[in-house]
């Protein structure tokens, strides 16, 4: 087959979508399939990959400046030349919207993932959040040249609504509008089975799969603790954390984790962003600068030996997170994981994880001293990871994604008879 992926989130930017679809077009491709890329140009990175179409963006100076394709008249018609087999969007405003016109164009089924909760960035990204809920909410019907997806049934619920009540109205407009596009394409996938009941909760009627996000396995199997440019300190334990350093990940409460911490170990931050300056001050403000190591942002080759020199993966997000590709690799790297949300559940199990009593700091320290004072616990929850990290592997769910391509084609082609 040849697919499509459509994405407003690739290279050079390095997160969970990101990889999650590298790893299904090196899946795919190692069965056999030819993979495209579509995603907006990022101005002075060089694009190497000829099986990625750059599109010509404009820099919206919100998200970090992150690139936003520009659409014109035309634009869906220049990609016929390709005639792809199936179009699968990542993202559901802008990009999924083009795959939405190529794939009506080419006559073939359109598949969208939703990847990530744009409700939930609601209260780190105001601004940004609220401009594209209302930019969306209006030019839904106008795209769509269907009925508009609104909060209210009445002008009155307008009238009396109350300005602590904004909010949560705006989070509800965002899930409507992310079902109603969903619906308007052959097949919605999510990674976990929460956000699937959430979106049918909140109107979608497209059929839908659940299928995980995976990993490739073979990197973490073959990578090694001492090729980490970290130095493990005698009898120290290390507390890994890979993500973006930003309000939603949370990190402010790991760190205040280490001021309770009774355990000899260190904290360990893989990652970078806009909270990466007011991180350092709060180590240094709470008095465990000396506790919490700061890497940045790193190759994947160099996360993989810093995970496997590690002890312990933490994910303080709460909320926020659908399936987070960090845990399929701390998981695939052999760590035990502490988290606080009990939405995931995916590589997750009481016999590699564990859940904190709480969200806040000190629930976090208490459940690292529970694992770093018991060594034969931290050994069978290494057993359990690995042998649950299994279940994942790219490969094979690639075949499953196949699967669901070929029966999206096939109903298509039944309807057109």
């Amino acid at each position: 087959m040849k697919i499509a992926f459509f994405t407003d989130d690739y290279l050079p930017f390095v997160h969970g979508v990101t990889t999650s679809i590298q790893n299904y077009r090196y899946a795919l491709e190692k069965l056999g399939h030819e993979v495209y890329i579509i995603a907006p140009k990022k101005r002075g990175y060089k694009e190497n990959d000829d099986h990625v179409i750059r599109l010509f963006s404009i820099n919206p100076y919100i998200f970090d400046k992150k690139p936003v394709s520009v659409f014109y008249p035309g634009l869906a018609r220049k990609l016929d030349k390709y005639q792809f087999d199936i179009v699968h969007s990542h993202t559901q405003p802008y990009m999924g919207v083009l795959a939405q016109a190529v794939a009506k164009r080419q006559g073939v089924p359109h598949v969208t993932t939703i990847h990530t909760l744009f409700s939930e960035l609601l209260d780190d990204y105001p601004v940004a959040v609220k401009t594209g809920i209302i930019g969306f909410t209006f030019a839904y019907p106008v795209v769509f040249k269907a009925k508009p997806i609104l909060p209210f049934k009445t002008r009155r619920e307008i009238m009396e609504l109350s300005s602590a009540d904004a909010d949560s109205i705006m989070k509800k407009q965002a899930w409507y509008l992310l079902a109603a596009m969903a619906s308007r394409t052959d097949g919605c996938i999510t990674p976990s089975a929460h956000l699937a009941q959430s979106l049918v909760d909140n109107g979608l009627t497209a059929p839908y799969e659940v299928l995980p996000n995976g990993v490739r396995l073979e990197r973490y199997k073959a990578s090694k603790a001492t090729d980490s440019p970290l130095k493990k300190k005698r009898d120290e334990k290390l507390i890994i954390a890979v993500a973006r350093l930003s309000g939603e990940k949370r990190q402010t409460v790991l760190i205040d984790a280490m001021t309770h911490l009774k355990s000899n170990a260190r904290l360990v931050l893989v990652g970078d962003g806009p909270e990466e300056a007011n991180l350092m001050n709060k180590a240094a403000e709470l008095g465990v600068k000396d506790r919490v190591v700061f890497m940045g942002r790193q190759s994947p080759e160099v996360v993989a030996a810093l995970l496997k020199q590690a002890d312990v993966f933490a994910l303080a997000s709460y909320r926020f997170d659908n399936q987070p590709m960090v845990i399929l690799e701390a998981i695939a790297s052999g760590l035990p994981v502490v988290y606080c949300d009990d939405n995931l559940k995916e590589g997750l199990t009481t016999d590699n994880s564990l859940l904190a009593g709480g969200i806040e700091g000190t629930h976090f320290a208490e459940a690292f001293d529970k694992l770093l004072s018991d060594d034969t616990q931290l050994k069978e929850m290494v057993a359990a990871s690995r042998a649950l990290s299994r279940k994942f592997d790219i490969v094979h769910l690639a075949k499953r994604l196949e699967m669901y391509y070929q029966q999206r084609i096939a109903v298509l082609e039944n309807d057109s008879n």
